[in-house]
């Protein structure tokens, strides 16, 4: 079928689309005079997905916890519990007018008016976020401006309100989960605080000072260097003892260095006094031979003096030895005792290290866990009420900017829809086509009338047939 044929079928048919043209519009001016209007009131409001986990610490505005916090926002908007405390706030179910509503309603007997009445309003609500924002949008329909407003204002301040509930409960739930580890760490620090305080007393130590390392230290710098000098003083004495030399001591205090050096001035004088003597007097000389005795008397004393010098040496030696045992011996224990000193300051380091680590950890979790009953108890700062509803002056449905374009839009179109089928529904013949359509018979040719057979014959002929 051309288009030329499609035209010519549509100025045939015009007065169908006419005529659905013609009802469209009054069905639209009947609409826009007798369909009672529709407000729309908005509430708006900003939601901070921020947040910190009072558990893990932990930030939470990731892109995936923010698509999820903005469902579940929408569905809280639209629960069946925002939707009953609206319901309570707004007292709707004093009006009698929805109690007769309500017991003519299957409902009646089943459910409250309240769950009833809350379900006719989730039926108007509308919620939603702006497309890339976190804005939150509470939109309620109704026949009543001012109801509207109302309505959608107090479906924000209940979700708000709910909104704190679950936070509340979220942070007393949290509270609750950190008081057995609380208990815990107690127990651990008194524990902890125990062992330091028996350990003190055991070892009579206050605090963990280096003072007593310190005086440990020294005592045994002390005794290593009168060791060491001890030790020098042996090897020195040992050494002249086994050289066999008669100054078996270097002490100018010493008695018999003393004795043995006066003896030999007395000889050296004897001896120098003999020289002087001898050439005059012969050795026969009873002088000579006094001298002489007198110096053998000196020499003898000399040796019995250096003899008993090497016995005090000896003494000496075995003193110095003894001493050198009762040092080491005190040295073993200073050492002992240093050791032990540093095991002990050690030992308080580290359970005072262990009682702080413990600290640390209690106070930071009752940190934590006053934290959560805090937020448990402060007003939700997460949302912020940008525009409160007000009752809108122009309907939101009908319009006419809209219902008209689309009465007449939508009756054109229909009609020519309908032309178009009323035209396929008719079975009449009136070109050649729909001749060949009818008898399934291909068309050989078309004999056109004459004029004259037109202006006379043809009428009575096509009358007859």
């Amino acid at each position: 079928m051309s288009l030329g044929q499609i035209l010519l079928i549509l100025w045939r048919r015009s007065w169908i689309v006419l005529l659905t043209l013609l009802v469209a519009s009054v069905v639209a001016i009947g609409v826009l005079l007798f369909v009672p209007g529709r407000y729309d009131a908005i509430a708006t409001a900003s939601i901070d997905p921020s947040g910190v986990d009072p558990v893990t610490e932990a930030g939470r505005s990731t892109s995936a916890l923010i698509g999820l916090m903005q469902g579940n926002m929408l569905q809280l908007v639209e629960s069946q519990r925002v939707a009953v405390d609206v319901v309570k706030r707004l007292n709707m179910t004093a009006n009698p007018r929805i109690q007769q509503e309500y017991r003519q309603s299957s409902s009646f007997g089943r459910e409250s008016i309240e769950d009833w009445m809350a379900g006719r309003l989730l039926q108007s609500v509308d919620a939603k976020f702006l497309f890339g924002s976190n804005v939150l949008t509470i939109k309620y329909k109704s026949g009543d401006p001012n109801q509207a407003a109302l309505v959608a204002n107090a479906f924000l301040a209940a979700t708000i309100d709910a909104t704190v509930a679950m936070k509340a409960a979220s942070g007393e739930q949290t509270a609750r989960w950190f008081a057995p580890q609380l208990d815990e760490l107690r127990g651990e620090v008194a524990q902890a605080r125990a062992a330091l305080e028996n350990y003190q007393k055991e070892t009579n130590v206050v605090a963990p000072t280096t003072n007593g390392v310190d005086s440990q230290a020294s005592a045994l710098t002390a005794l290593n260097q009168e060791l060491s000098s001890a030790r020098a003083a042996l090897t020195i004495m040992q050494t002249r003892l086994d050289s066999g030399a008669t100054n078996l001591s270097v002490d100018p205090s010493d008695p018999d260095l003393q004795v043995v050096n006066g003896l030999k001035e007395k000889l050296m004088a004897a001896l120098v006094a003999v020289d002087a003597v001898k050439q005059n007097l012969g050795s026969k000389n009873p002088k000579m031979v006094a001298e002489a005795a007198n110096i053998a008397s000196l020499r003898k004393q000399i040796a019995d003096a250096t003899d008993r010098m090497k016995e005090h040496l000896k003494e000496r030696i075995a003193s110095t030895r003894e001493q050198i045992s009762r040092l080491e011996a005190a040295q073993a224990e200073a050492q002992k005792r240093l050791i032990d000193a540093q095991a002990q300051q050690d030992r308080l380091i580290d359970l005072q290290r262990d009682v702080g680590f413990r600290m640390n950890q209690l106070n930071l979790r009752e940190r934590v866990a006053a934290q959560a009953k805090l937020q448990s108890k402060l007003t939700f700062a997460d949302i912020t009420v940008l525009d409160k509803a007000a009752p809108p002056i122009n309907p939101a449905f009908p319009k006419p900017i809209i219902v008209v374009p689309v009465g007449i839009g939508g009756g054109l179109t229909l009609g020519l829809i309908l032309a178009l089928m009323a035209e396929m529904t008719d079975r009449r013949v009136r070109i050649p086509a729909d001749l060949e359509y009818a008898t399934s018979a291909p068309m050989l040719g078309v004999i056109g009338a004459t004029r004259r057979f037109s202006r006379g014959l043809a009428p009575r002929r096509l009358r007859a047939v």
